[in-house]
């Protein structure tokens, strides 16, 4: 399989915005399924701040690549973006030094069910600053300090605690915050006040709105790009056929819809059977597996929602069992690429079944000894005391934080430490994170709001992910949201 990139396309503009497919569409709908629950090692500790100071252990070296740059530099290609301050409420506070310690506020879910997937995203952030303090010292000399509040995945929480945050915490930056629905709640604030939103825990292509939102910025693959990358690799398998597409009808699985009907027939495709199931619904969706199972399609594209997950791979299991003729490509959602999801499906549903990754898989055993920043990573990881699985979610915490740190580097590097400097660096951003698949690069220019647009296929295969073929990278392929 050969690694694409494409040029940026005008279906972008038709995509509409998608509701984070780890989390509920609505503010007001929080609460996992009971089903999605994880071992009780995974859930959340007590506290909800930082530890006091995790000690990095001795001779532990950060990454290779997590050194300032010289200056800020628009990556290769594009012209260098520059906030406009006349739209802050407040000028002279976006452009004035950040001094003393710099305080980053986020807010995720640390109880009630949602915190049993989530939570482990919180322990991969803190321990992030953590090692970095221990082993640099922080930024500029200033140590990090990241301070993180408990929403429950509820979006006026998250709100409330953004508020707290920004007047009483007196934060330089908000990052990393979980759920679509979360990080729109306090967009519109944080863009007015110019306090930079980095690295929204989410793939809604809206966060590539750089014209409207330029404060804000996205984190995770964006949903049309994991469509994009699995029709690129059912291609190259069969050439074309038939698709199936099961959807959660909320903006989260409307926007895989969009994209789907966008870009199936360029690849030779044909949708003949779109079945949806309600958000607050987890039960079996036997009556809509049955449909496809009329339908036949060659490949099936799943965009189920939390403990949904579960239940459609269990009903594919069954309707493998009685119809062997019935045998697609079966592609789910990388939200639910979790093998809490995965591993719960016990008639053999989710064997074969493929599903995406932008970032290394830190529990390979042979990552683990060849591989200096998933060691690094792992030791770090244990050195903070969670007990959560490092691989996941987890990893995606250190991400942001790792991130974060990055554009406090080139932003201080400019001479002036401040939050325009920072988001500045955001938006002009041309670097490899320690722990991004090879062959990826996080970037961003005036012409490219999204710094995640390649990803690998996975497949779920003897109780583990399985990369398949190659990284499939679509730099510069969404250009930036227009709504």
């Amino acid at each position: 399989m050969s690694r694409r990139k494409l040029v940026a396309l005008t279906a972008a503009a038709a995509l509409v915005i998608a509701a984070c497919g780890d989390d509920d569409d609505e503010a007001d709908s929080t609460e996992a399924p009971a089903a999605t629950e994880a071992p009780a090692a995974t859930e959340a500790p007590e506290a909800t701040e930082a530890p006091e100071a995790t000690e990095a252990p001795e001779g532990t070296e950060a990454p290779e690549g997590t050194e300032a740059p010289a200056a800020t530099e628009a990556p290769a290609g594009g012209e260098a973006y520059t906030v406009n301050l006349d739209a802050c409420e407040d000028p002279d506070a976006a452009s004035a030094v950040i001094e003393g310690d710099i305080k980053i506020g986020t807010s995720i879910p640390l109880s009630g069910g949602p915190a049993v997937l989530f939570a482990p995203y919180g322990d991969g952030f803190t321990a992030y600053f953590d090692y970095y303090n221990a082993t640099n010292g922080g930024v500029n000399g200033q140590t990090l300090v990241p301070i993180v509040k408990d929403d429950q995945y509820t979006a006026d929480l998250t709100k409330t605690n953004v508020d707290e945050l920004v007047f009483d915490e007196e934060v330089a930056l908000i990052s990393g915050i979980i759920g679509s629905a979360n990080n729109a709640a306090v967009q519109a604030d944080l863009n007015a006040q110019c306090i930079p939103q980095l690295w929204g825990a989410t793939g809604a292509p809206n966060w590539g709105d750089v014209e409207n939102y330029p404060w804000t910025t996205g984190l995770l693959v964006p949903y049309p790009i994991e469509v994009e990358a699995f029709l690129s690799y059912a291609q190259e398998e069969l050439g074309g056929g038939t698709v199936g597409l099961f959807y959660v009808n909320n903006e989260f699985g409307q926007s895989y819809a969009a994209a789907l009907e966008e870009r199936a027939g360029e690849y030779g495709f044909e949708i003949v059977a779109e079945e949806t199931i309600d958000a607050a619904d987890s039960g079996a969706p036997a009556g809509q597996m049955s449909n496809l199972v009329a339908a036949n399609p060659d490949i099936v594209i799943a965009v189920p929602l939390g403990a949904q997950c579960i239940a459609f791979m269990t009903e594919l299991g069954n309707a493998k069992a009685a119809n062997a003729d019935f045998a697609p490509l079966v592609y789910q959602t990388a939200t639910c690429a979790n093998p809490v999801f995965f591993g719960a499906v016990g008639n053999g549903g989710s064997e074969g079944v493929f599903t995406s990754n932008n970032l290394k898989d830190v529990n390979n055993p042979e990552l683990q000894a060849s591989d200096e920043a998933v060691a690094a990573y792992l030791e770090a990881f244990a050195a903070s005391g969670s007990t959560a699985d490092p691989g996941g979610i987890a990893v995606a915490g250190w991400l942001a934080a790792e991130l974060t740190v990055h554009v406090l580097e080139e932003a201080a590097a400019t001479g002036t430490l401040s939050r325009a400097s920072v988001i500045e660096a955001a938006r002009n951003i041309d670097y490899v994170p320690s722990l991004l698949r090879e062959g990826l690069v996080a970037q961003m220019d005036t012409t490219d709001g999204y710094i995640a647009e390649g990803t690998q296929i996975q497949q779920w295969s003897g109780g583990g992910f399985v990369d398949v073929g190659e990284v499939f990278d679509f730099e510069d392929f969404l250009g930036v949201y227009s709504g």
